[in-house]
């Protein structure tokens, strides 16, 4: 089901034609809003199937057959939480994610005035009668479900698929908002549309290139029953979804036993992903990720040169906010680094880390897995923090190529006074890992709980594991620990790369007084 397979549109320019819309909103304006055409499509489609007008779309949202509805009924996730229970997700990706009010004010301002405009589309009749059936169809509930259905629940779906072969297996879908988005090639484009299984570097280099489109086109979304009737487990499953030119077709990929139960894939988004878009976290999760905002790195760069050099805090936001500027803009750099867990998380609550570094022991002694972990950390986000410490000739070298610093997570800097003024005869070494340490620790204190509290209170958890309160502690958990991890790693590696740069220093003033 998606705009082009539904009624709604159809009847709603047969509408706008009769009775031009007074209120200045109208179709064309609502497809233009995001989602609201394709939640208003699902609210039509449901009121359709309560009135008996649409019996094959009937079962998807519960008519029928009893207990056999697709569609769910009720969501556990945060769009649909209380004020008190979302506090307990402080300072995660997830709380400037839901988007309810947001939602609302679509529904307030778009939605329900189009559907007031033109009653007779909607519940099929005009009126006092109108009014009651549009606050039963159409009420603000039933729009963040089928929201949230959508959210959790729709694929991408090529309108064009001309170009597939009729005997290839295409590719799996996945929900749309982590889907690979892909370009329907144009009539005066000759390349073929390649449909093929893509492996997950394949789907990120695909991300990558097609961030250039801000927008997606919602008449591709779509929603698929049949892979809405398979539940889905992460390493588990043995069915995808593919396309074919004419159809959909959700095929096993593995030999299924006879009782096995078939199941789907969501792929490995992390906790937060997971609760926000399907209401339930796994107790643990590998794939977890926390997000630092670059605007963090830019603040910790800042506190510590002022700190070390003395200079102004002015002096100092002005250099490093051009230098942000420039690898945004000229480089194409996200705002946002993501950080994944750097080991294995413990099997049991509140599913730590299993990283082997003590920061109480010589990184020398560590250095193999210190080497192992700090791989792991973005190479980006080290260039980046790299390119707001080096010098004023570094930041001119970088322009020149293009392209930011090499990621070496032990460099340290060196001001002179083409950088920030410094006091007379003074020099500034700054560390890169510093910087990035003090990042960290910038983002640990957006939590309301320290992580050994946040782990107690997780680990004497007694509730359900699909509450409101103990799913916010096992998302918290995942981000402080995956946090935790990188700091260990920077101030190991920091440890290092100061006690290697002494010797050196030493060794230079003893050539200078001979």
């Amino acid at each position: 089901m998606n705009l082009g397979t539904s009624s709604l549109e159809t009847e709603c320019l047969a509408a706008e034609s009769a009775k031009p819309s007074d209120n200045k909103v109208t179709w064309s304006e609502l497809v233009e809003r995001g989602w609201c055409p394709l939640i208003l499509m699902l609210m039509y489609e449901h009121w359709r199937a309560k009135q008996g007008a649409n019996p094959s779309w009937g079962p998807y949202f519960g008519m029928y057959i009893a207990n056999a509805d697709v569609m769910p009924s009720k969501f556990d996730t945060p769009m649909f939480w209380t004020q008190e229970e979302i506090q307990n997700l402080n300072g995660t990706d997830v709380v400037d994610k839901i988007g309810q009010a947001d939602a609302e004010r679509d529904y307030s301002e778009c939605v329900l005035p189009y559907i007031q405009q033109y009653p007779r589309v909607f519940v099929g009749t005009e009126g006092d009668d109108a009014a009651e059936s549009i606050q039963q169809y159409y009420n603000l509930e039933i729009y963040h479900r089928m929201g949230s259905s959508i959210l959790s629940r729709s694929f991408h779906v090529k309108r064009d698929l001309k170009h597939a072969e009729a005997d290839d297996a295409d590719i799996h879908s996945v929900p749309a908002e982590v889907s690979v988005q892909r370009e329907i090639p144009g009539e005066d484009e000759g390349e073929e549309v390649q449909l093929e299984q893509v492996d997950e570097e394949d789907e990120e280099e695909n991300d990558d290139e097609d961030e250039e489109e801000e927008d997606e086109d919602v008449r591709d979304i779509s929603m698929v029953p049949m892979a809405d009737m398979l539940n889905a487990r992460f390493g588990s499953e043995n069915t995808r979804l593919f396309y074919k030119r004419e159809v959909l077709e959700m095929r096993c990929t593995k030999p299924v036993a006879i009782g096995e139960q078939l199941l789907n894939t969501y792929g490995n988004p992390p906790n937060s992903d997971l609760l926000r878009r399907y209401g339930f976290v796994d107790e643990p999760n590998r794939g977890d990720l926390v997000e630092l905002p670059a605007e963090l790195v830019v603040e910790a760069a800042v506190s510590k040169i002022v700190l070390a050099t003395g200079a102004s805090q002015a002096e100092v936001e002005a250099m490093t906010a051009a230098r942000f500027e420039w690898a945004c803009t000229e480089l194409g750099m996200d705002e946002v680094f993501l950080l994944s867990r750097l080991s294995k998380p413990e099997a049991e609550a509140p599913f730590g880390s299993t990283l082997s570094l003590d920061v109480t022991q010589p990184a020398v002694s560590q250095k193999k897995a210190l080497s192992r972990a700090a791989a792991h950390i973005p190479e980006d986000l080290v260039s980046f923090a790299r390119l707001l410490c080096v010098p004023q000739p570094g930041f001119a070298k970088a322009q020149k190529r293009g392209a930011l610093p090499n990621a070496r997570l032990d460099a340290i800097e060196e001001f002179d006074m083409q950088g920030p003024r410094t006091a007379e005869g003074r020099t500034l070494h700054l560390a890169v890992a510093s910087v990035l340490l003090e990042a960290m620790d910038k983002r640990l204190a957006q939590y309301p709980l320290g992580w050994q509290q946040t782990a107690e209170v997780l680990r004497t958890c007694t509730e359900p594991p699909n509450t409101p309160h103990r799913m916010a502690l096992v998302v918290r958990a995942g981000d402080q620990t995956i946090l935790t991890e990188h700091t260990t790693v920077l101030r190991l590696i920091l440890d290092q790369s100061t006690a290697e740069r002494v010797p050196r220093s030493d060794s230079a003033k003893k050539q200078r007084k001979a």
